[in-house]
Formats: structure tokens, sequence, C-alpha cells
């Protein structure tokens, strides 16, 4: 106590050499020499003091009522509380910080109490103590004796406390690991709502800064989910974003992991009277008849589904089909209403190419809508400007394919076997260009004849440098080729008459890639003699066994609609990423596209999922198969690396027991040409 006492007195005299600093500025009254006022009138004084915030008699009469020794005890937690208030309001937060550490070093239960911490942490904060903040805040986080109320209030303090420094992220984590430590439903409701009420008191930069720490990821559960919601309720006004912040806010506000989503959807509501709801117009252009209308109908089938998921949802997607098969469907599709602002397909590349041919009909369809192809690639068109892709491309199974065989299975050195016509050059070229920068090695380039099944045979030999005089030495072993795998782009039915080709040369310890032909081909194979495809693969977007994939067919079944499969998945997913673009406004350009497809692209995918980088370019993660019996599955890398590790072995043995019967026969082993 002595120490104590003696530390008060220096505050005392702090205070009054700062009051006769202040000099002769205004006061609210006078203040009363407190060694004159007994300490029940000292307190008196000082409750008056109090009441009429007049915070520099506050801080002297309690300053000078702890040096009292009469001072009762149950008057010790309201004389430092004031003392610490008014020495913060008065800008002396080392005496405040004195006050609140003398406090707790007499009653250890002061830091369960909010207007302890909060001033606690109003005094570091002000003295810049970062680390002791910092450290206080795990205290707090692992403290169990500390009271909800009391943890609610240092979390919001510290939200504030990281926000004015700019440092968003960590201010909304704060809120998120406390929100996980309260006790019931109904805390995280209270705290829900002070928090939206706080974040309803900030001005529109400080909302906008703290939503850059909202994520794909986190924006659904709290405190990300608030702070998305106000910012949509900020630019709800903005007649040119109000469709796509209504999903937005829609969504939140019915699949947010709130405590209490109501006041949400109250507000949803009140902005929905305002400013309508808003109908998506979304144009499938497909072919529903024709040679192509199978996949058409498929298509539409899985887009069918959504609207219908959709429209139980609250959201409207006003759907229209225009069949490219039929004569003057480019007239149809420039001639629908303006809410027609997002366009789905074609599915041929001589149907796209009528957006831009300056003859037809539909010419300027590509500056009024925002079309999304189903195609491979937009040819000369500029990808994620003039218009953008919803389907694989060639650079997309490419990279899985050298990823698997570069990163997974360690096969660095790579061959190309293609036919002699456009998608097999240009795929081989695709190959070139995309394996050296992912750490493949070209070892190998070859062509063949697409009709000429003959030369096959002789072409393979080549690739695999085969001795001419192999017809007449075929006992003796061939020499290994220098690579590891080969890509062979072409269709699965050639396949299955090319491999076999490859074993006639003792290839089979090669790993054979194909591209997403063989996948969607395998979809539907039989009876696949699994033999010259045990190290086989090809990539693809579909695979019934995926978590989307599971679902998607699930919801086919409930409603009767069949059986799933990568048409119907482009359908269902393309429709309900179309939705959550929203229509479009009159002025809309590409930027404000990729900016909405950055939202949109944040959803669960039935197929391989697919992204947009900042510039619209889209790529896909493809699964990767191997042929199988009945079909294909998917790839397992161990697995797959252990066949590959017994095929080599076998061809190992082969020479082995050859360069035993050399010896045999007295020859030397040079004799293989190895």
């Amino acid at each position: 106590m002595k120490n104590s006492a003696y530390t008060v007195k220096i505050l005392s005299a702090l205070v009054l050499i700062g009051f006769l600093a202040w000099g002769c500025a205004p006061m609210q009254q006078p203040i009363k020499s407190a060694d004159l006022l007994s300490t029940p009138n000292l307190l008196v004084e000082a409750d008056a003091a109090w009441k009429a915030k007049h915070w520099e008699a506050v801080e002297l009469y309690y300053a000078a009522a702890l040096e009292r020794p009469d001072l009762v005890k149950s008057e010790l937690p309201t004389v430092y509380v004031r003392l610490a208030e008014s020495a913060s309001r008065n800008g002396h937060y080392h005496q405040a910080r004195i006050a609140l550490e003398q406090w707790a070093n007499t009653d250890t239960q002061a830091l369960e109490r909010a207007d302890w911490e909060r001033l606690y942490l109003d005094a570091m904060g002000a003295l810049g103590k970062t680390e002791r903040l910092a450290n206080h805040l795990q205290w707090v986080l692992g403290a169990t004796n500390v009271p909800w109320p009391t943890k609610q209030e240092v979390a919001l303090w510290f939200a504030d406390y990281y926000g004015t420094h700019e440092d968003y992220e960590r201010a909304l984590d704060v809120l998120d690991r406390f929100y996980a430590q309260a006790p019931d439903e109904q805390a995280k409701s209270l705290f829900e709502h002070e928090f939206s009420q706080r974040l309803a008191n900030l001005d529109d930069t400080r909302v906008d800064d703290l939503a850059k720490a909202v994520t794909p990821t986190n924006q659904w559960r709290f405190p990300y989910a608030l702070v998305a919601f106000e910012r949509g309720v900020r630019t709800a006004s903005d007649s040119a974003a109000w469709s796509a912040d209504w999903r937005t806010l829609r969504d939140l506000a019915t699949s947010g992991e709130l405590a209490d989503p109501i006041p949400l959807r109250n507000k949803l509501a009140e902005l929905e009277a305002r400013y309508g709801v808003p109908r998506i117009g979304l144009a499938l252009a497909l072919p529903v008849t024709g040679p192509y209308a199978k996949v058409g109908v498929k298509i539409l089938r899985g887009a069918g589904l959504a609207q219908w998921r959709l429209a139980q949802e609250g959201v409207d997607v006003d759907l229209r089909v225009i069949n490219t098969e039929a004569p003057g469907w480019e007239t149809r599709l420039a001639q629908l209403p303006s809410h027609f602002t997002v366009v789905g397909g074609p599915l041929r590349i001589d149907a796209f190419k009528r957006f831009y041919e300056a003859d037809s009909p539909a010419a300027g369809v590509l500056q009024k809508r925002a079309v999304f192809a189903f195609l491979s690639s937009l040819g000369d068109l500029t990808e994620g400007k003039d218009a953008w892709r919803f389907f694989t491309s060639r650079v997309d199974e490419v990279r899985s394919l050298v990823q698997l065989t570069v990163d997974k299975l360690g096969i660095t050195d790579l061959a190309v076997f293609y036919p002699e016509e456009k998608f097999g050059r240009t795929m081989a070229q695709t190959f070139y260009s995309e394996a050296a920068p992912l750490g493949g090695r070209i070892k190998g380039m070859q062509s063949y004849p697409p009709h000429e099944l003959k030369q096959w045979t002789r072409r393979v030999g080549k690739l695999l440098n085969v001795p001419q005089d192999f017809s007449d030495n075929k006992d003796v072993p061939l020499p290994m080729p220098d690579f590891g795998a080969v890509f062979i782009p072409d269709g699965w039915r050639q396949a299955q008459t090319l491999l076999p080709n490859f074993f006639f040369y003792e290839g089979d310890q090669l790993v054979f890639l194909g591209p997403g032909l063989w996948s969607r081909a395998l979809d539907d194979a039989k009876d696949v003699d699994e033999h010259y495809y045990r190290l086989a693969v090809c990539p693809g977007a579909w695979w019934d066994g995926s978590d989307g994939g599971r679902a998607l067919q699930t919801a086919l079944t409930e409603e009767g609609l069949g059986q799933a499969d990568f048409w119907v998945a482009l359908g269902y997913d393309f429709l309900r990423f179309a939705g959550k673009l929203g229509t479009l406004p009159a002025s809309w350009d590409s930027a404000l596209v990729n900016k909405r497809i950055h939202k949109a692209e944040d959803m669960d995918f039935s197929m391989a999922p697919m992204t947009w980088d900042e510039s619209g370019t889209a790529s896909q993660d493809l699964y990767l198969f191997t042929p199988a019996a009945n079909g294909k599955r998917i790839v397992d890398p161990e697995k797959f690396a252990d066949r590959i590790a017994k095929a080599k072995a076998r061809r190992e043995r082969r020479m082995e027991n050859y360069e035993k019967r050399l010896e045999e026969d007295g020859r030397p082993a040079s004799a293989t040409g190895q």
C-alpha cells in the first residue's frame, strides 16, 4: 500500500500541475480543494463532477480519494473506473494505465469487467503498446473466466483498432474468432446486431475497405457476411449494379450462416420494394434439331433443372432457346428484348462466327450481349474482351496431362504422335508450347496420315527409333525410347487402333496421353480391353463420382430427368452461373462483366470447377481418367506410378533374359544394339 499511495500522490501532483499549466482557460465549475473536503464530501463532489462530465475535476477528486485511508473498500471499483475514464478523457493515458493496473492488483476480477477492458485497451492503444495489445488479445481469447459480454466488448474494440490501422483482414478475423466462442445463439444474435449497427455508422470508404477482406470462402459466415451485405446495401441505388447486388444480398440473406438472418431479409425486402426484383434474361444458342440435337437437348435438360431450382429460391430467369440449326436463328437472337444481356453458346464454331461476320444479322450481338461460347477457343477474338468461354480449352487439357506426368509421375521427357489434320496439328502445337514452362522436354515429334491405316505402324516405329532390320531380328530387344510418355491428340476410335502398334514395338512401358475426346467417348464405352490402356490417361470435365456430379444426379433423379453427363452438367452449371451474373446494364463493358464473373464463379460446379483471371480468360481444373473395362475410372497417381514401374521391370527382365541367352551362346552382349 505504501508504493500504491506514493503512486497516487504522484498522479495527483501531475494532475494539479496540468491544471496550473492550463491556466486561465474557462472551466465548467470551480474545483474545490480536495484537502479541505472530508472523504464523504470529496466523493460527493467527485460524483457531481462525473455527472457534469467535468473531467478535469473528476480526475483530481478521484485521484485524491485514493489517498484517503478511510476510503471504503466497496467504493474502489467506482473510484478506479472513473479515475481511468477521466484520465483518458483528459489525454492522460499513463495515468489511466496506472489506475487500471492498481485496480487489477487489488482485485484480479477487475479484468473480467467490460469497462476495465475498454479503458485499458484505449490506454494501450493511445500509448502505442502494440505488443502488449497483441498479448492481451491472446489472453482474453484463451481466458475461460472472462464473461461473454466482456469478450464481445474486447472483440469490437480490436476490430475497430485494426480497422483504423488498415489491417482489415485482422479486424474481421478477430470478430470471427470471438464469435466462435459465443455461448449460445442469442449471444451470437446480439453480437451480429451490435456489429451491424457499427457497420451502418461507418462511411462508404471504410465499408469498402473492410469488404476487401471478404472472400468466396468466408463470405457466408460472420462477420464477413454482414460486411458483404452492408456493401451491397450501399450500392443498391445504382441501377446498373442492382441486378448483381440483389443476387448477392439475396444469397447472403437466405444462405448466410448467421444466428439471426431476419434483419437482412427485412432490409432486402425494403430494397426490393424500392428498386424491384430483377428479372434475368438468358438466351441459349444451341442446336436442338439436326445432327447435334442430342447434345443440345442434354444441355437444355440441365439448364431447365437449374431454372426450376432457382425459381424455387425466388430467382426469376427468363430463358429463351435459339435453335442454331433453324433458318433465321441469327435474326431471332438479335431481336430478343433488351433484358436478355447474356448468351450461352453456340456449340459449333461456324455458328459462333455468325456473331462477327459482316453479312450476318447477328453481327451486333457481341456488342449488345455478353456471349459465353461453349467452345474450346474463340478463334481470332479476344477472350475476356470480345466474348467469353464456358468450356474446356486445349490448354486446360494439355496442362492437366503435363502436370500429371512431370509433377506426379516424374516423367519429364515427352513425345507427340499426331494426325496430319487441323485438330491434331493444333493440339500438337499446344502441347509443344505448354510442356516446356511446366518442366517437360519434347524428345520426339511424329505425324501420321489419319486415313492411311497401313502407314500407322511404320510411323510409330519411326517415332520409337526402331531399327530398319527389326523384322529380320525379332528376337533382339528393341532400344528403349528416350521419352516416357507420348501425347496422341486423336479420337478414341483411332486410339484403339494406334496403341497396339506401340505394343508391337515393345512400347508397353510408355504412358499414353489422350485428349478430352477420349474421356467423353469413354462415358458410353463398354467392354474396353484394358491390356492396352493400363498406362493411358485422358482429361475430362465430368466425373460422376465427384461431389458436384453426385449432387446433380440426385437433383435429376428427384425430378425424374434421367442420367447426368458432361453436357447436362454444362447446361446446369451455366444457367446457375449466368443467374449470378445478373442482368447487365445498357452501358456494360468487358471490365464490368469480368468483375461480375469474379463473384459468379464462386459456386458449386457439378462439372470440374472453372475460374477466370482478371482479364476474363477461363481455365478449368480437369479430372484425369484411365480407361476401364466398363468406361473409365479416376487416376490414382500413386497406383499409376506403380503400374509404370512394373511395366519397366517387365521390359528389364526381357533384356536380362536375352543377355543370358547371349552368354549361353557365347555371343557378346553388344549384339543387342543397346
